[in-house]
């Protein structure tokens, strides 16, 4: 699309769309068409609205979609955990792993619990999210898309679809997404790598981080044109997308909000561990993570019990 017919759509939106933060949204779907290509994005714009016309009710509520590379210590931990908030379903994409990842995801493979599948190159995660919306939008009610350190977790309710249906109930509207903020853990003082469960291993956390104004999503695959930001889809027009408090909201930030349901971001795990990150590069572009020096305090001074009432289940769980 040229930059001068995009700039005569910006103009006549202020005109026919009522509010700027329906505005925002077009100029972001405008934005997406010029990376994709029209053709490309008109063809994923007219399956999404397509699929609303399919009315098969998901067999699946709740699914995980996740791009993974290097992470089979850590794959255990994270499925069991979501498992006992809910998730049924895990869409699992390989970014060319050369650990165990597969042999770790064979037994939840052989099961039906994990989908897997083998998806190597650069850039590939939106890409990846953008595969697993156009499968699963009859599948799949709600999808989360989150990374193998993110650990979903209800606050005031059981599992994480309670929530969904208290967060309806609240506004008395259907959610075609919600944002999700995340807490920020860091090193708790962990130099080396430290055995037993990340969740347990570094509750500390930084309540007042910038970075928990970012969020993570939960969607209704049938209101998902595409991704471009793996933190805040393109979404068909008037969708309902809010944040945990039920406001609505655009992009990948928001206000901090904890008190009902979060995303533990073990970002950093200790500080060796850290590097290995560092070392795997982004599945979003072409560079490396910014390095951090070994303070012990960082994102640590603060103690997150959010997830201590899942632990006890999550090791019996493990021990099977």
């Amino acid at each position: 699309m040229s930059k001068y017919f995009r700039h005569i759509c910006s103009k006549l939106s202020e005109y026919i769309i009522p509010n700027k933060l329906s505005r925002d949204k077009c100029r972001q779907k405008w934005n997406y068409m010029d990376e994709l290509g029209k053709t490309n994005f008109l063809e994923k714009l007219l399956q999404c609205y397509i699929s609303a016309l399919d009315f098969r009710q998901p067999k699946i509520n709740l699914a995980i979609t996740a791009i993974v590379k290097n992470e089979a210590p850590y794959l255990r931990e994270w499925i069991v955990f979501h498992k006992l908030v809910g998730v049924e379903k895990f869409f699992i994409y390989d970014n060319g792993s050369t650990d165990s990842i597969k042999e770790v995801l064979q037994p939840y493979i052989e099961c039906g619990d994990v989908i897997y599948r083998y998806y190597p190159g650069s850039c590939a995660q939106c890409p990846a999210y953008t595969d697993s919306i156009i499968k699963n939008r009859h599948k799949v009610k709600f999808m989360a898309f989150v990374d193998i350190d993110e650990f979903i977790t209800p606050i005031k309710h059981d599992n994480i679809l309670d929530f969904i249906d208290y967060l309806e109930k609240k506004i008395h509207h259907k959610i075609d997404a919600v944002g999700i903020n995340w807490l920020m853990h860091g090193f708790n003082g962990h130099y080396e790598k430290t055995e037993g469960l990340v969740c347990e291993n570094f509750s500390k956390c930084d309540f007042s981080a910038g970075s928990n104004q970012h969020v993570k999503s939960i969607v209704r695959p049938k209101s998902v044109i595409a991704c471009n930001n793996p933190h805040y889809f393109i979404y068909k027009l008037f969708s309902k997308i809010v944040n945990t408090a039920g406001e609505d909201m655009y992009g990948p930030f928001t206000k901090i909000i904890l008190d009902e349901i979060l995303i533990n971001h073990y970002w950093t795990r200790s500080y060796s561990e850290m590097q290995e990150k560092i070392q795997r590069g982004r599945a979003t572009c072409n560079e490396q993570r910014e390095n951090r020096p070994y303070i012990p305090e960082y994102l640590s001074t603060d103690e997150d019990n959010s997830m201590v009432k899942f632990i006890p289940l999550l090791k019996e769980k493990l021990k099977r």
